[in-house]
């Protein structure tokens, strides 16, 4: 078997509890060598729909999230490069010969994911690795390879987390919020005045 590596992108506007969760799982369940953290510059699929928090801010917060973990490294390739986002391109950049590359990703990224740029060429070069918690029903991809990482659910989203962040004063920090973002990534959040009122 060829020695594996994966590419767990996203906006982390910021990151998560879950996004870290989903990271250890796929990487020690699926046998992965080294993790690609990539953080995302223009997410055109939400940028489109919401105001998205500066790169150089999500990256930092990423860099701070996962610094901790072994076989991981958060990549600003995708910053570097500048413009929209597209997975063909990074698997392009980070692909190495004789080595499997997985993507890891949620069940609704994993749904949609034959929408993305050049799906059909991503489909012969990379296998999903689709997060499904404990008890949910599996993801299956027609035309995809695909494995299935197993994790306990994690009530967490970015979403929910800027919504929680939004309401408070520069300062205050809703408990529920410090449970759900890694201590030094709510420090960046707080010192920057992300997602303030």
């Amino acid at each position: 078997m060829p020695p594996r590596q994966a590419i767990f992108g996203g906006t982390f506007d910021p990151p998560h509890a879950g996004h870290v969760a989903a990271a250890i799982c796929a990487r020690t369940q699926l046998d992965i060598e080294l993790l690609h953290i990539v953080v995302a510059n223009d997410p055109w699929q939400k940028s489109a729909e919401r105001l998205v928090t500066p790169a150089h801010h999500r990256f930092a917060m990423a860099l701070l999230a996962f610094r901790d973990f072994d076989g991981m490294v958060v990549s600003d390739l995708e910053l570097r490069r500048g413009g929209p986002t597209y997975t063909i391109d990074t698997v392009s950049e980070l692909e190495q010969p004789g080595t499997e590359m997985l993507l890891v990703m949620g069940p609704a990224a994993a749904r949609g994911v034959s929408t993305w740029h050049r799906a059909a060429e991503l489909a012969e070069r990379v296998s999903l690795a689709v997060l499904q918690p404990r008890g949910a029903p599996s993801v299956h991809v027609e035309g995809w390879r695909s494995e299935t990482v197993l994790m306990e659910p994690v009530e967490a989203s970015a979403t929910f987390v800027r919504e929680l962040l939004s309401h408070r004063s520069a300062q205050e920090i809703p408990p529920q919020a410090a449970q759900l973002v890694p201590p030094a990534v709510m420090s960046y959040i707080v010192e920057h005045r992300l997602y303030s009122p």
